[in-house]
């Protein structure tokens, strides 16, 4: 464009990261500038996508002239593997690019396990980039600070990318603001899902056990599956996802939905608050009373289980998450949200298994909406052309020929269309032979209520998404703050040093002794200053909340 857009970096500093560990930084290579990846969100089931679209298309409409008459290539990063089939999607997709805006797109993947490393490297870089992923889990109060990021105005936001400023509700804008200015483009759709576990309901009633529905009275199937299935573990945990996930499914229900602080900077630190009532402002560590006694109580259930061979005893080295076990017939327990858990019924239907999920919530029945930073891009401060990413982002996160082509891959080789206007799989292909990945390509910002629902989608899965957006789901009143953690660096580095340690042998039952166990790892946390990061969180809380008016 011939207006030059201004670039100025944040001053407020946080940190926020996610510690996963799966695949390694690859590119998908691009045809010539000059020639012609996503967990669906099941909310598409219950909510009609007919608004969503007019509005996009009345934006659409309403946008200015824009001068595309210099043809530019556009680099952007995801998380994550390409699949297989993304070089022929993305070659269409280059080609609906073009002709749209004269622009083609190299799209590149940044590995799980190489996040926290490659993702910094990538934009301090400053060359050969224009958007890339972020999230409040994923690097964006951190890379914000250090100015990676470009500020978007209104202005340019209401010129470049119409369609999703229409699709955005104000609160997405709202936030994604730090100190007052916005350096992410968040999800229009930010993703409806509870958390659980998958069962296999049929081994459950061969075995005679009475339906559950809660997490925490999960044992009487995990002792059926130990006695009857020998080729399984009951609850095959990898040292990622899985890893602390059931101690807090179990607090949840026993002790308080409790979130740590500083998790999202690396492993946690202790340092908690509630998502919901009275405490959900107030600040406090693993020592502190009552929620160390449940803490204690639940750690307790975890060690029953691991000492009666319900766990793996290789969690620590196994990079295998429980729903791909489960997949494969080697878990009876599959952990994870009800999102990625649709692989988990889908293989269900496939097998001819009776696949069951039952949601971890609180005790009053809630569960934490996520805030609408939880999928979204960022624009690099060193990009060449944003304007043009803008551009292209607005078609990619609004115009549904986009969204279904970046979500499901090509028609007729990764997906068709029913009768009933719903997604499947073309006729002899599977989960396992689609070279198109719907749940692993990384497009998770996409506007997901507007494209069609799954086939596989059951009856009692469509109602369970309905009952989670009506009734489960509440808003966290705190979304949006995370803690800057400039001044408190060290602390936070030693805390999760010790953190990681000592706390995840107790999450999974793998400690002699639980009340021992905790009382060391609080005397470790104590010498590493972990104070300091209750005092400066809570401060922060408080002027956050003051300023917010909460």
């Amino acid at each position: 464009m011939n207006k030059p857009v201004k670039r100025s970096a944040p001053l407020l500093a946080a940190a926020l990261a996610l510690m996963l560990a799966f695949s390694g930084c690859g590119t998908v290579a691009q045809p010539a500038a000059s020639s012609e990846a996503a967990s669906t969100s099941a909310s598409a089931v219950a909510e009609s996508s007919s608004a969503a679209a007019s509005e996009s298309a009345s934006a659409s409409a309403a946008a200015p002239a824009i001068d595309t008459s210099k043809e530019v290539q556009l680099v952007g990063y995801l998380l994550g593997a390409a699949p297989d089939g993304a070089p022929a999607v993305f070659e269409k997709f280059n080609e609906k690019l073009k002709a749209d805006i004269n622009a083609t797109m190299e799209i590149n993947y940044i590995g799980w396990s190489n996040l926290d490393a490659q993702y910094p490297l990538v934009l301090a870089a400053g060359e050969n980039i224009d958007w890339i992923f972020t999230a409040d889990w994923c690097k964006y109060m951190t890379e914000a600070a250090k100015g990676a990021f470009l500020e978007l105005s209104d202005d340019m936001l209401k010129a470049y990318m119409p369609r999703h400023v229409a699709a955005l509700d104000p609160e997405g804008w709202a936030q994604s603001k730090i100190g007052g200015k916005i350096y992410m483009i968040p999800t229009s759709t930010p993703d409806r899902k509870g958390y659980g576990v998958t069962i296999r309901g049929d081994l459950r009633e061969k075995y005679g056990v009475p339906a559950i529905k809660r997490f925490s009275d999960l044992e009487p199937y995990l002792e059926a599956i130990s006695k009857n299935n020998p080729e399984m573990i009951p609850m095959n945990m990898d040292n990622t996802f899985d890893i602390n996930a059931p101690l807090f499914y179990l607090m949840n229900e026993n002790g308080g939905n409790i979130q740590d602080l500083f998790a999202s900077t690396g492993s946690g630190g202790g340092v908690y608050r509630e998502f919901d009532g009275a405490d959900a402002f107030k600040v406090f560590s693993v020592s502190d009373e009552p929620y160390l006694s449940k803490l204690k109580e639940n750690a307790k259930i975890m060690k029953s289980w691991y000492d009666k061979g319900y766990i793996n005893k290789n969690v620590f080295a196994n990079n295998v998450r429980s729903k791909d076990a489960f997949e494969q017939g080697k878990s009876a327990v599959g952990i994870g949200n009800t999102q990625d858990l649709q692989t988990n019924t889908a293989k269900g239907l496939e097998m001819g298994w009776n696949v069951e999920i039952v949601l971890s919530n609180t005790k009053d029945g809630h569960s934490m909406a996520n805030s609408f930073l939880n999928n979204g891009v960022a624009i690099a401060q060193s990009s060449e052309n944003p304007e043009r990413a803008l551009m292209a982002l607005d078609l990619m996160m609004q115009d549904l020929e986009y969204d279904k082509l970046l979500m499901f891959g090509l028609e007729g080789v990764s997906y068709k269309i029913t009768d009933q206007g719903k997604v499947a799989l073309p006729d002899g292909v599977t989960a396992e032979t689609n070279p198109y990945n719907w749940d692993g390509n990384g497009f998770w910002f996409i506007n997901k209520d507007i494209v069609p629902a799954r086939s596989t989608w059951s009856d009692a899965y469509i109602a369970m998404v309905k009952d989670l957006r009506d009734n489960v789901l509440i808003p966290d009143p705190c979304a949006g703050f995370t803690v800057a953690t400039d001044n408190i660096k060290t602390e936070v580095a030693n805390c999760q040093n010790v953190y990681k340690e000592f706390f995840n042998p107790i999450a999974i039952g793998a400690v002699k002794d639980v009340d021992a166990a905790f009382d060391n790892m609080i005397g470790k946390l104590k010498d590493a200053g972990q104070q300091k990061l209750v005092d400066e969180a809570a401060a922060q809380l408080k002027a956050w909340k003051e300023a917010n008016g909460k």
